[in-house]
């Protein structure tokens, strides 16, 4: 069979993809904990010998993780030989494959005739791998020993056969052992089942076949992911973001990137991103291109070319550059347990470039947050079970496009995670849920809206438990909207104790009580457009469907609507008499950022930000960095002169810097 015939290539393609599908689906039937089950925090894929992914599924499990290699997880391991599966963690000794530790990656090398000629992978969000907090993540953080027992790339099994002492090791340093166990299992199922698959696909097509279908695949991926930036307009392009702070201070974290596009190919420049944090919002790549971190360009990617193999052939067109000491390329031993949140800011910043490029296509930002709340039901009763799990994963409205509203309750970029269903969670922990829907009135406005935000209220209802939350963000800097579309709305939590409703700000380890009441209220969507020239049918759709108040339709979009006895009507003439008063200004201003940012950069502007990132990370010692960053802010915070690089220079040299 030759390969290179497009046809036979693409029943390749395909028996790859139901390769990898059919190993998802062995992951979700199999695993224990119910966030892996029930949310879908898993992935798998197929690797050449080199430890380039050829094969994603894109229907199962994590969908953001196609362009990870396993290249120097394998030089760690050594030889290997057939039977032999390898387990790691460590993202410093993987290059970022493990992307925090709970992250427990499981692989294996396919042989055929005793020739190596593929690795099935997977990898799965454990419930707990020890540190110093239940579920092992926590924002404050500030060391990577903090974070968990740490699995440098190993043998889990040497020639089919599992090795006992490395299995009591992952026991013993895990609060869930049971699940965790369970989950590895299920892991190596599925990569065992790749295997089969995989053999069984050689000896139908033929070794010599598939060997070249896997680099073909990758060459296509490669070509239309060229073909794809070659639309955009060569030229270099700057956009920043902010997550809200990074847990020990008030101070906000930036992320920049500076874009440069020509001839099919991107370069992004990381340099003027923030220096890498004291607590845990930084990213382990080791400076080298990682998926994760790319998402929202390959996502962009994929969506101009549907077709476009899955594979990371789409990342060769891409190169980075990622200075040593940026939260995006930490020295050891920095903490990464909430790199999500860095991700998906990222995935705002990258495509916000794109905008810049003059990319209508690209959306408003969404809510930017994947908050995972655990609830770890500490008591030593025992008649009673220690329980932990994730209560749901909560992402809040997507960015509105320049075809359609932003998706309620789910942003784009965190779209592969599911909710747990109500009822299997009141089953598996001891909570009662009183609230979980969209919250009327948040979606970012525009001639598309954002997508509505969400509201999860639960009650405690066993004697003792904590709680433990990562990836909360968006509490100050709202989801921007973008050509005439209005920011979204920020998230809020709050704590109910004896009938009191209190505003927490931020939350590492939180002890609660039988009978608190916890709130989480995510961000919404940023709108596209301007929102008078919304089609008022939508306008009307949303107030019957309660996501709207005929207030605010009324002064939002203009749209006059009355609730009659038959339902709600639209009363045309006066929505004609508002709208036609109306100057609709098609601007070419993009951006609305909200009143949070506008205020921050009066003083801290994009190019005293960027002149103080590089000036903190290349002047001042690692250890000391985020002090002096928190002094700095704190003391030209109070100053009514105006900010300039001659008075970082003169701050940081009367530090002795």
């Amino acid at each position: 069979m030759a390969v290179n015939d497009a046809a036979q290539l693409e029943i390749l393609r395909n028996y790859f993809n139901s390769a990898v599908t059919n190993m998802g689906n062995v992951i979700e039937r199999t695993a224990f904990s119910t966030y892996v089950r029930e949310s879908a925090d898993f992935a798998t894929a197929l690797a050449s010998p080199t430890g380039e992914f050829y094969s994603y599924p894109t229907t199962v499990g994590v969908t953001i993780f196609l362009g990870l290699s396993l290249e120097r997880a394998i030089k760690e391991v050594g030889k290997i030989e057939e039977g032999d599966i390898i387990i790691t963690n460590d993202p410093y000794r993987s290059n970022g494959l493990a992307t925090h530790l709970v992250d427990i990656n499981v692989f294996k090398p396919i042989f055929y005739h005793h020739q190596l000629v593929s690795y099935s992978w997977t990898f799965v969000n454990v419930s707990d791998v020890g540190g110093s907090v239940p579920s092992s993540l926590s924002p404050n953080l500030t060391s990577i020993f903090q974070e968990g027992f740490r699995i440098p790339p190993m043998k889990l099994y040497h020639k089919g056969v599992p090795d006992q002492n490395v299995l009591k090791l992952l026991a013993a340093n895990t609060r869930t052992p049971r699940l965790n166990l369970g989950d590895i299992d299920a892991m190596v199922s599925a990569v065992n089942t790749g295997e089969k698959l995989l053999l069984n696909i050689i000896d139908k097509f033929g070794e010599v076949s598939v060997l070249q279908g896997m680099n073909d695949l990758m060459n296509q991926a490669e070509n239309r992911s060229k073909s794809v930036i070659s639309e955009i307009n060569d030229g270099v392009y700057e956009f920043s973001d902010y997550i809200g702070d990074d847990f020990e201070s008030n101070v906000p974290v930036r992320l920049a990137v500076t874009t440069t596009i020509h001839e099919g190919k991107i370069d992004l420049d990381f340099s003027n991103c923030d220096p890498q944090v004291k607590t845990a919002f930084n990213i382990m790549t080791n400076g080298e291109k990682n998926s994760f971190l790319l998402q929202g360009l390959i996502n962009f990617i994929i969506s101009k070319d549907p077709y476009i193999p899955i594979n990371g052939g789409i990342m060769r067109p891409i190169t980075v550059n990622m200075p040593k000491g940026t939260l995006v390329n930490p020295n050891f031993p920095a903490p990464v347990g909430i790199r999500h949140t860095i991700a998906m800011r990222m995935y705002n910043v990258i495509l916000g470039s794109l905008l810049e490029a003059g990319v209508k296509a690209i959306p408003a930002a969404g809510a930017g947050q994947a908050a995972i709340v655990v609830l770890h039901n500490n008591s030593t009763s025992s008649t009673r079970k220690n329980k932990m799990a994730v209560v749901e994963p909560i992402g809040g409205g997507g960015g509105a496009t320049s075809i359609s509203d932003g998706i309620d309750g789910i942003d784009h970029a965190s779209g592969f995670l599911k909710n747990t269903p109500i009822e299997v969670l009141e089953q598996n922990m001891d909570i009662l849920v009183h609230e979980y829907e969209y919250i009327e009135n948040t979606a970012g406005v525009g001639q598309y809206r954002g997508g509505n935000a969400i509201s999860l209220k639960f009650e405690i209802v066993q004697p003792a438990a904590v709680i433990t939350a990562r990836g909360i963000d968006r509490m100050k800097f709202q989801p921007w909207g973008v050509f005439g579309g209005h920011a979204g709305q920020i998230g809020k939590l709050f704590l109910n104790e004896n009938g009191q409703n209190k505003r927490i700000e931020k939350i590492s380890v939180l002890p609660v009580k039988q009978g608190n009441i916890i709130s989480v209220v995510s961000p919404s969507g940023g709108g596209y457009g301007n929102p008078y020239r919304r089609a008022i049918n939508e306008v009307l759709a949303d107030v019957a469907n309660d996501l709207l108040t005929v207030n605010n339709a009324r002064e939002w979009y203009g749209v006059v609507i009355e609730k009659q006895a038959s339902g709600y009507e639209i009363d045309v003439d006066e929505t004609k008499k508002i709208r036609n008063k109306i100057i609709l200004d098609d601007s070419d201003i993009i951006w609305e950022f909200g009143q949070y940012r506008d205020q921050y950069e009066k003083r801290w502007t994009s190019s005293i930000s960027s002149y103080t990132a590089v000036a903190l990370r290349t002047r001042v010692p690692v250890e000391l960095i985020s002090d002096i960053k928190h002094e700095m802010h704190n003391f030209f915070q109070n100053q009514k002169n105006p900010l300039s690089i001659d008075s970082i220079d003169k701050y940081l040299a009367n530090k002795g810097f």
